[in-house]
């Protein structure tokens, strides 16, 4: 029977194809694998044939409907077929006139070549380069032997050689195959060409590559990413059932040595992008610990926590963790997220279930004790509750003696003896007045269990992985810290500083985990297209973010790129709320009637006020709706939810409401200016994060829309 092969391209155009164009993929598919390979091309129906100007002589075609065509690879090997496209008819003429399929004499990955694209790009460059290169080039820190040891073209390489831009090198990038693009991008930073190799061609030697050996090349670690050999029916189903899902769960080779290795000697820091697959690279690391765990001779052990910041995001956890391991994976892993996993050590600790304090009963009760100390014309509510969370909380402060002893760096209102005496009365009046109602706040919780955890023998977890990571209070952090004995592979920690959405600034040196030299940055984009990307960092602006540990991190090429391609976002800027409406059910339904499932679409708006003329809205335009609440979603239609309900989702579409300057930033959640210039800068910073995540939980396309002034944050989208 015939071997067929499956690549990323192909499932990500399958997805994109009329129910009634994908039923006949599934139907040639199925066909193509039943068939003895020498039969394929006299099966009457299939149309598998030669192209005639084929750049490629190995290329065919497969008939797939009156307007698309799949692009096959004959490996050679009387057996593979690799299906690689599925193309309108004219776009696969110009495909199969310009391509060439070619394997990596240095990596070994198999590649798409597109030799018309590159040549003129090669010509381009050439005719605008100085004689000589110079010592400003970007790559002037390495040698030609060096690009191609990593598997760039050597036709390429003078192109490369005169770049003296990130600009110059990206548009090069976007047309190269993505392993030699990573390449590049790995390249230009410091790491050794050993590293890079590594990184970019897995655990193979060169000298093993048979550059004729397509079918062997399937098999390579560098070609893992972008093509997939179907074992069975069952995984033919499976791919086709959810071609992107099914696909993500796939792991580049440079995240496969993260996540599977066999040990650490203490806690890990996976950084990254938004789409970058840090949550992936978690649930991976979470799978290699469980089957460890249950091939040690007792076969049993303690539990492994993974945890997050959000309910949604633990439930979308549990879900993906089964999908990768099976049921059986989460008897020996226990998914929770950190309110909760405090709330649960307290009940157990005291016997008694935990009463919280909303932030709003906080806010009454603290602005009574201003009042009745005589205080409210010096102490605000805000920057009272704020000096608790930011310095008494995350401290550890327990005493008087503590606080005016703990740094207030990142404080921006001075406060002399006597300004500090002042505040720590009314924080103590405020704790005794919540104690009288039974009452506690979330991060005192988390206190108090860390509290009840070190008091224990021995802590309950054997390794804790923890996603978000950057929307953790130190509070939560000495918790986590207690919950697993020091030692090897104890955390690992994955998160984003540019996707913070909440007023946290723990580093991670100062509340117990060292991390330093493990540490790992994932650089490339695998989910959201260039455009929508580029759109996301337009809102960051030029802001910088820090590490998780107190360092910064930088803005080069390498760190936010993506391979994918799609639409521009659109815009649109309307007369009215009214009007907004009817353009956003106008594109929603677009998006559907383009076969694109209404369950992989959203819209997201700072606060749930739009939402009701959102429902009625696309409601009239004969579209289901499901609002996201606690639980996950089971009920079909377009996904709506707040921007802070999206974190860690993911849809094919977005769209955006109420976009407008007088909701984006949020005016009631921004400090005065004037009464703490700091905290007034750090929480716009906090509003740009939450409408960079809203947009890059798109995939394929991004609306935005608003009336009045567009939010501050959008006037300049390309940054």
């Amino acid at each position: 029977m015939a071997v067929l092969a499956m690549s990323a391209d192909m499932l990500a155009e399958y997805a994109g194809l009329s129910k009634r164009a994908q039923k006949k993929v599934r139907e040639i598919a199925g066909t193509v694998r039943e068939l003895p390979y020498h039969e394929l091309a006299s099966m009457k129906g299939l149309h598998y044939e030669r192209y005639h100007g084929a750049r490629d002589a190995r290329a065919r075609t497969i008939r797939i409907d009156d307007n698309h065509r799949g692009i096959v690879v004959d490996a050679g090997d009387d057996q593979t077929l690799v299906l690689t496209r599925i193309l309108t008819h004219d776009d696969a003429d110009r495909w199969m006139a310009n391509n060439e399929f070619r394997v990596n004499e240095a990596t070994g990955a198999l590649e798409i070549f597109d030799v018309v694209a590159i040549e003129g790009a090669v010509a381009d460059v050439a005719a605008s380069a100085p004689a000589e290169p110079t010592a400003a080039g970007l790559f002037a820190h390495r040698s030609d032997r060096d690009l191609t040891r990593l598997g760039i073209d050597p036709g390429v390489v003078p192109a490369v050689r005169a770049f003296t831009t990130e600009d110059e090198l990206a548009g090069l990038l976007g047309l190269l195959p993505q392993g030699q693009a990573e390449a590049l991008i790995l390249l230009s930073g410091d790491e050794s060409v050993e590293e890079i190799y590594a990184k970019v061609a897995g655990s193979i030697e060169p000298a093993e590559v048979d550059p004729t050996d397509v079918a062997g090349a399937l098999t390579a670690p560098a070609s893992g990413t972008r093509f997939r050999v179907i074992a069975d029916e069952r995984e033919l189903e499976e791919l086709l059932d959810a071609p992107l899902a099914r696909w993500r769960t796939y792991l580049h080779h440079s995240q496969r040595s993260i996540a599977y290795r066999d040990a650490y000697n203490g806690p890990v820091r996976v950084t990254g992008g938004a789409g970058t697959g840090k949550t992936v690279v978690a649930l991976h690391r979470t799978k290699a610990l469980a089957d460890a765990l249950a091939t040690e001779p007792s076969g049993d052990g303690p539990p492994i926590l993974f945890t997050t910041f959000t309910r949604n995001l633990a439930q979308t956890i549990a879900a993906d963790l089964e999908l990768l391991g099976g049921p059986e994976l989460l008897d020996r892993v226990e998914v929770t997220n950190v309110d909760q996993l405090a709330h649960r050590i307290v009940r157990d600790a005291e016997g008694a279930g935990v009463a919280i304090a909303s932030g709003k009963e906080v806010a009454e009760r603290c602005g009574d004790v201003l009042a009745e100390l005589g205080l409210q014309d010096h102490l605000s509510v805000a920057f009272v509750l704020g000096e608790w969370d930011h310095v008494v909380l995350a401290r550890e402060c327990t005493t008087r003696e503590d606080y005016f002893r703990a740094s207030r760096a990142g404080r921006g209102v001075r406060l002399d003896r006597r300004g500090r005496a002042d505040v720590w009365r009314v924080i103590e009046a405020l704790r005794e007045r919540l104690a009288d109602r039974g009452w506690r706040t979330h991060l005192q919780v988390a206190v108090d269990a860390t509290r009840h955890l070190r008091a224990r023998d021995e802590p309950p977890y054997g390794h804790v992985v923890v996603d978000e990571g950057q929307d953790l209070h130190e509070a939560q952090w000495r918790m986590l810290r207690a919950a697993v004995a020091e030692g090897p592979n104890d955390l690992f920690i994955v998160g984003d500083s540019h996707q913070r959405i909440y007023d946290r600034r723990s580093s991670l040196s100062k509340v117990g985990v060292n991390i330093r030299g493990r540490s790992h940055t994932l650089r490339v984009n695998y989910r959201t297209t260039a455009e929508i990307l580029r759109w996301g960092l337009g809102v960051l602006g030029r802001e910088v973010f820090d590490d998780l540990d107190g360092g910064t991190v930088g803005r080069r090429i390498g760190d936010y790129h993506s391979f994918l391609h799609g639409a521009e976002p659109r815009a649109c800027a309307a007369s009215s709320r009214r009007a907004q409406l009817d353009e956003l059910a106008k594109h929603v339904r677009s998006w559907v009637d383009a076969g694109i499932d209404a369950s992989d679409i959203a819209v997201t708006a700072r606060t749930k006020r739009p939402f009701r003329g959102v429902r009625r809205a696309l409601t009239d335009a004969g579209l289901d709706v499901c609002v996201l609440g606690r639980e996950l979603p089971i009920a079909p239609g377009v996904r709506v939810g707040t921007m802070h309900r999206l974190k860690g989702l993911e849809f094919r579409c977005v769209a955006i409401v109420d976009a407008s300057d007088d909701v984006v930033p949020a005016p009631w959640d921004l400090t005065a200016a004037d009464e703490d210039p700091v905290q007034h800068d750090l929480d716009l910073r906090r509003e740009r994060c939450l409408l960079y995540v809203a947009c890059t939980r798109a995939r394929d396309h991004l609306w935005i829309g608003w009336s009045g002034s567009p939010s501050r944050f959008l006037a300049r989208p390309d940054g």
